[in-house]
């Protein structure tokens, strides 16, 4: 969610270095790329991570194999 997102801009320093980190509010992008967990209630998301330039995904990290896959200092390190 925003909160978790505005969290790990400031606390990774990616925020400081001014990247942008986003949640997907509604579910739509984590529905357009299968990871939806849905139920009576809500929408779940699978874990993961992405990097995107121009609104192209140029990285995306999944958690199938390791949650470590999708932390921040992996997914910074391919920036």
């Amino acid at each position: 969610d925003a909160y978790v997102m505005e969290a790990w801009g400031r606390t990774s320093g990616g925020a400081d270095a001014g990247l942008v980190f986003l949640s997907d509010f509604d579910a739509s992008l984590t529905r357009g790329l299968g990871l939806a967990m849905e139920s009576d209630v809500f929408v779940r998301s699978k874990r993961y991570s992405l990097i995107a330039d121009d609104g192209v995904v140029t990285h995306y990290f999944s958690s199938a194999r390791e949650s470590s896959d999708t932390w921040a200092p992996n997914v910074l390190s391919s920036l």
